[in-house]
């Protein structure tokens, strides 16, 4: 299924995870993809599983917290392909686990930059290409923690509650021209990002046992269950969709 061919996409956080998932997906369903991430090493084996497979895909080298760096991403994607049609800003941390009490607050500042005003900037950086376009369709990644809240969690669960938040106004300021913006709210996810909070959690241990019951489905989710919902919400399949922020999370919010 080519869907997405002809339309041109920019995937931050595209090195890894939910990001390399989505980038990989769009390049198979036909979208050009701009890989925007900080490790140019992983950037360059997405890219070179993408065209290995028969896709398009571009790097650049980008740090979310720099608005130069997001604004440079979106030249990337017009002046290599001509326009942008999608964005899907996905880059984040969780940031270190603990009580308020004793929480580093340099710690959370940079949960905050990265989680949440990143996500703003690369909004307003993409919005200003798909404005004048009359068209386009973002997505952003929230989590549960954006719709419900999680103790030790507390920098992480202000952080993507306001991109929960700021995807639903910012869907509102621009439904009329004809641009959708979406948030997925991901449960637990099997990705590297576990091991960047120094934890190492096999899928046959105790510590994935415990995680997998907090969702009735009784599993974790994997990067490719998140990257099918962002495809089907940039899609023309959900074309009357925006501000809504889908739950990927095995039943968690419902419980």
């Amino acid at each position: 299924m080519k869907d997405f061919e002809d339309k041109v996409a920019l995937v931050t956080g595209g090195a890894s995870g939910i990001g390399a998932a989505t980038a990989k997906l769009l390049a198979r369903r036909g979208a050009r993809v701009v890989l925007a991430d900080m490790n140019a090493e992983k950037l360059s084996v997405v890219k070179a599983e993408i065209e290995a497979e028969g896709g398009m895909a571009t790097i650049a080298v980008c740090n979310v917290t720099r608005d130069e760096d997001i604004a440079a991403a979106v030249t990337t994607a017009v002046e290599t392909y001509g326009k942008l049609d999608y964005g899907v800003n996905n880059a984040g941390i969780t940031g270190p686990i603990g009580p308020l009490v004793d929480y580093d607050l340099e710690a959370a500042r940079s949960i905050v930059n990265i989680d949440l005003m990143a996500v703003i900037s690369c909004m307003k950086e993409e919005l200003k290409v798909m404005v004048p376009a009359g068209c386009g369709a973002i997505v952003n990644t929230s989590s549960i923690w954006g719709l419900t809240a999680g103790a030790n969690f507390v920098a992480y669960t202000a952080a993507k509650h306001g991109v929960s938040g700021a995807t639903k106004a910012a869907a509102l300021e621009v439904a009329e021209q004809g641009i959708r913006i979406n948030a997925i709210a991901p449960g637990f996810t099997y990705t590297p990002m576990i091991s960047d909070q120094g934890l190492s959690i096999q899928k046959d241990s105790e510590a994935y046992k415990a995680g997998a019951a907090n969702h009735p489905m009784n599993r974790w989710g994997e990067p490719e269950d998140m990257a099918q919902g962002i495809a089907w919400l940039l899609s023309d399949a959900a074309s009357f969709t925006t501000g809504t922020i889908l739950s990927i999370d095995g039943g968690f919010v419902a419980r």
